[in-house]
């Protein structure tokens, strides 16, 4: 292992729970209208909190699945769409931003820097067109598949593996050198992302049983390929690469339930 990855992985998180910084963190990842000043600073120190803003993510579009799907039985297909649109949207189009990027960086041909250079142009091409498209369309038909009884569950328990992928691909990959992601990073160690991994199996466990714990492993495993796919192609984990790493971790959990709940019956 080289000197940096061992600095990497020994360095300590600057964890400085606030007021400002939780509320920031939440105004950043949600559409929630935060009237109040904050710093990056204030976020990375409450990052390790991501988890559970996931949760509440999770919880409100519970609240939408559950009135589209039990309450006015709109048919499975358009209701999935409509909850996967309105977590988008309540997101502020963050992830979907990242996830193009990053597809767009992938399809270029060359070494790091240039598909570096490639994913921070504010154009989309047609690997970002693309990207986007598959991911969507998968997630769509994995959430129709989830029967109405689960879909409370499995739409809470699909936001948190969200923003854990995001943090676990955060801490395994190397710091930007520049953006958002290099001064969020600070706010996470290995130590601080297992507590966040125990939590979440436990409340995977509880709402899931042990489909949550099982899809919880495989949506770690698919943010540590994440990890692996940015440092390979970009050199770095920039905050393009957390966001993308937020939908196809959403992704990885909603099929791997699907898979299991097949298996079940």
């Amino acid at each position: 292992m080289s000197n940096n990855l061992k600095g990497q992985y020994q360095k300590h998180a600057k964890i400085k729970p606030s007021i400002d910084g939780f509320l920031g963190l939440i105004g950043f990842s949600t559409k929630i209208p935060i009237k109040r000043f904050t710093t990056l600073e204030d976020m990375s120190g409450n990052v390790f909190l991501w988890p559970y803003i996931g949760a509440l993510i999770g919880v409100i579009g519970a609240v939408v699945a559950y009135i589209l799907d039990v309450t006015l039985k709109i048919p499975a297909f358009m209701s999935a769409t409509l909850v996967y649109c309105f977590l988008i949207w309540f997101t502020g189009y963050n992830h979907i931003d990242g996830i193009m990027d990053m597809g767009d960086g992938l399809m270029v041909h060359g070494d790091c820097e240039k598909r570096l250079s490639v994913m921070r142009d504010s154009s989309v091409g047609t690997g970002g067109i693309t990207t986007f498209f598959i991911i969507a369309a998968i997630t769509i038909a994995a959430l129709t598949s989830i029967p109405a009884g689960k879909i409370v569950a499995v739409v809470i328990m699909m936001e948190i593996a969200a923003k854990l992928a995001m943090i676990t691909t955060m801490e395994f990959g190397s710091t930007d050198k520049k953006g958002i992601g290099r001064e969020i990073k600070k706010g996470m160690d290995y130590k601080v992302l297992t507590v966040n991994l125990i939590i979440a199996l436990i409340i995977g466990y509880v709402l899931l049983k042990d489909i949550g714990v099982i899809a919880i492993f495989a949506t770690v495993i698919g943010a540590l390929y994440m990890s692996k796919v940015a440092q390979k192609n970009f050199g770095c984990v920039t905050g393009d690469i957390l966001g993308a790493s937020n939908e196809i971790g959403r992704l990885v959990f909603l099929v791997v339930v699907v898979l299991n709940l097949s298996l079940m019956i």
